[in-house]
């Protein structure tokens, strides 16, 4: 399942190491483990009335690319990380306990940073920016393969509009249901 060009990418970002963006990155990669900054920010999100609908979405999004993705897809496909096949290079961070593909940083980010841009468009363009990043340095790190980026990236795309499509729909149902019980009453 590892092919060639995946690890020819990857010595190649080896190449461009250099110990200031070494530290950036571990900082991002930091950042994006189990989810962490997503997880705080829709918690944040969740508290505060005007932006609670977004909050709730990415807790949603980001659940069901936890399930799909980490419980589900990592232990089907069980594709070792490339720092387990290539032992040569020297790892910067802690060699990661699961399996490869999908990349949970960049899924998590992805489920996020979509979540967001579907509400809010500034904010959500920065949000896709660190999710960019994080999902980066997860190359950059050696720890996950190219389609290992793209499957996560496809992943919490899909979860994000699952998710929004969702609370607009449940939005929906219960806008008419309003609209429904005030006839009943006479209220408008």
């Amino acid at each position: 399942m590892e092919s060639n060009m995946e690890l020819q990418i990857l010595h190649a970002i080896q190449g461009i190491h250099q110990e200031w963006l070494t530290e950036i990155l571990r900082f991002f990669t930091t950042m994006g483990e189990s989810g962490l900054v997503w997880i705080v920010i829709a918690i944040v999100l969740t508290c505060i009335p005007k932006t609670r609908k977004c909050g709730l979405t990415m807790m949603i999004a980001m659940a069901v690319t936890y399930l799909v993705g980490n419980l589900f897809l990592k232990n089907v496909i069980a594709r070792p990380r490339p720092c387990a096949v290539d032992t040569g290079v020297t790892l910067k961070i802690p060699f990661p306990s699961e399996y490869s593909f999908p990349s949970g940083h960049t899924s998590n980010g992805f489920a996020g940073a979509v979540t967001i841009f579907s509400y809010y468009r500034k904010a959500g363009i920065l949000s896709l920016l660190v999710a960019a990043i994080i999902a980066f340095s997860r190359l950059y790190f050696f720890v996950h393969y190219p389609t290992d980026i793209l499957g996560g990236m496809v992943l919490g795309t899909l979860d994000a509009v699952l998710a929004v499509y969702i609370v607009k729909r449940l939005e929906d149902r219960v806008d008419v249901k309003t609209i429904s019980d005030n006839d009943k009453t006479g209220h408008k």
